[in-house]
């Protein structure tokens, strides 16, 4: 016997065509066929999913179930922003159905920030980044961006770690009033990153798979394009030669807010371009708190080193990152040993800082329990005390 779910198969169809999820997509992920589903979405049909059949495609839809008994009209799904494709990759290689709910998820919470901010009576910041250069210079839009944001070189070389240097620069970058909250379920060659720009609290998404380093680039990266009052997606945030003249740009700018040219000379000291290897590279690194990539790229910049060593050094760095990957993945197979995961400091790294903080006012004041923090991050009720501790530190 079959327990069947008499869902709205209007709200079925309204979900997934708002936010412009591709049949292919929902049969990739649930295993269901196409032709099922259409019977599903149509109202002439008497067909419908079983209970676990309807969970299983609320859940592909990132909405909850029940939303599935509702009328359309009482959904609230905004449109999808029109925003340009500045990856490396056209759009026709791609079923951008992943990307469409990562953009739809990061929307939703910034939706949920600034209706919590008017219940809490709390400011929202305005957004008033704005550079006044006649030209895009790149050092003094970086010179200019890093004064904005009141970016301390200090700091900077006092973080311990690339985690603490990442959430420095989204924090910063949040109380000059945009809105910098991670994404899930894209690979990273997909989609690193997107601006989307709104005259309130402009939005930075970052696919939370990336490391450290690379969301941090990708902070300044996308900052840019907001600064530009432009919206945009992609995926090179390798300063690399894209035929996109804004991507250049935006990669360069990040290069020299992050790594400036000056900070950098002084770093290297009397060090030669031959004397430049990966335990050098490694030490800039670890004193900028970015990735050895930007540090190669940074170095090639600024005519430290040739493009063959650029090369060299990048093949290397490359080389070994994976060997290391095998080295770990060896051991925890012969050791059975996993790394602890850290649920509530995984869920303050994916969500923004401002929206961490709203939690935590909101919890303080009885606008939010447990269980509604929860579900908003995703996560067991029993991490929520220790993510609250976290939050209330800052």
């Amino acid at each position: 016997m079959y327990i069947y779910a008499r869902i709205n198969k209007n709200t079925l169809r309204f979900v997934r065509e708002q936010k412009a999820i591709s049949f292919d997509y929902v049969t990739r992920i649930t295993k269901f066929k196409e032709d099922k589903l259409s019977l599903w979405e149509n109202g002439d049909s008497d067909k419908f999913p079983t209970i676990n059949q309807a969970k299983a495609i609320a859940k592909c839809y990132r909405i909850p179930f029940a939303g599935l008994y509702m009328n359309a009209s009482d959904i609230n799904i905004k449109h999808l922003p029109q925003m340009r494709n500045l990856r490396t990759l056209p759009d026709a290689m791609v079923d951008n159905s992943a990307l469409n709910l990562a953009i739809a998820d990061v929307l939703s919470a910034r939706d949920l920030l600034l209706e919590s901010k008017r219940a809490l009576k709390e400011t929202v910041v305005q957004f008033n980044v704005s550079i006044n250069c006649s030209d895009d210079n790149v050092v003094r839009w970086a010179e200019e961006i890093r004064r904005v944001l009141g970016i301390n070189s200090n700091i900077q070389y006092k973080c311990q770690s690339t985690r603490q240097f990442y959430l420095y620069i989204r924090n910063v970058v949040e109380t000059a009033g945009a809105f910098v909250h991670c994404f899930t379920g894209i690979d990273t060659e997909i989609v690193r990153g997107f601006a989307i720009y709104e005259d309130l609290m402009p939005v930075i998404g970052l696919n939370n798979d990336d490391r450290y380093p690379a969301k941090t680039f990708s902070i300044i990266h996308e900052l840019v394009h907001l600064i530009k009052r432009s919206s945009a997606i992609c995926n090179d945030m390798t300063d690399s030669f894209s035929d996109h003249a804004e991507e250049v740009f935006c990669n360069a700018v990040a290069g020299e807010v992050l790594v400036p040219c000056i900070n950098l000379r002084r770093q290297l000291g009397a060090y030669t371009s031959t004397e430049i290897d990966l335990d050098v590279i490694s030490s800039l690194a670890d004193k900028f708190s970015v990735s050895k990539e930007v540090i190669c790229r940074r170095l090639l910049d600024t005519g430290k080193i040739s493009q063959q060593s650029y090369s060299q050094l990048i093949a290397s760095i490359k080389m070994q990152f994976e060997n290391d990957r095998r080295a770990a993945q060896e051991y925890r197979k012969l050791t059975g040993q996993r790394i602890p995961r850290n649920i509530s400091r995984e869920a303050i790294d994916q969500t923004s800082s401002t929206l961490c903080r709203t939690f935590f006012h909101g919890y303080r004041e009885g606008f939010f329990d447990k269980q509604d923090i929860s579900r908003y991050l995703g996560i067991k009720q029993s991490h929520i005390e220790k993510f609250i501790w976290e939050v209330s530190k800052w």
